[in-house]
């Protein structure tokens, strides 16, 4: 069975910690916004190392961040960077959503900041939860048996190489 990634952007990829400031993705200078730090280096390595072109970013959002999105991955040249394919890049409009689209993708490992997300993904049998905020995980904690918790990037290379 062929080993296919999937991975969450808002969170993962492109970091929350800017949420507040003239940098925040929701604001004029999304393009400014920081990468989550480790990130491209991790997928590169997890591409090189593990899973070759057979990971995914999958995203909700509406057509606005899915724009935004898009053109921050192109502004910080994501796909040259990790070797990800930018044919596997998806998008959905709800959370739960994103279960049909990762199993439609055969997708056996998927790292998402949203335990709810998570708890949707019934398809995925290795699922790994990145830095949640204490919120995300006290509202759905009748998910955490069923995922992995990572802190970083590095936690995340450490259990997957």
């Amino acid at each position: 069975m062929t080993e296919r990634l999937g991975v969450d952007i808002g969170g993962v990829l492109i970091d929350r910690v800017n949420d507040d400031t003239d940098t925040s993705f929701f604001g004029e200078n999304y393009l400014q916004t920081t990468a989550v730090p480790g990130a491209f280096d991790a997928i590169k390595q997890l591409s090189d190392r593990r899973f070759g072109s057979q990971i995914h970013l999958v995203s909700k959002c509406g057509p606005p961040v899915e724009q935004k999105s898009r053109d921050w991955l192109a502004h910080h040249d994501f796909f040259r960077t990790t070797g990800v394919d930018p044919a596997n890049l998806h998008f959905c409009r709800r959370r739960q959503d994103k279960a049909p689209v990762c199993e439609t993708l055969g997708l056996t490992h998927f790292i998402d900041d949203r335990l709810e997300v998570l708890g949707y993904l019934k398809s995925v049998p290795n699922l790994y939860l990145f830095h949640p905020t204490s919120g995300e995980v006290e509202k759905h904690a009748q998910h955490l048996d069923r995922v992995n918790r990572v802190e970083s990037w590095d936690d995340v290379l450490a259990v997957l190489i």
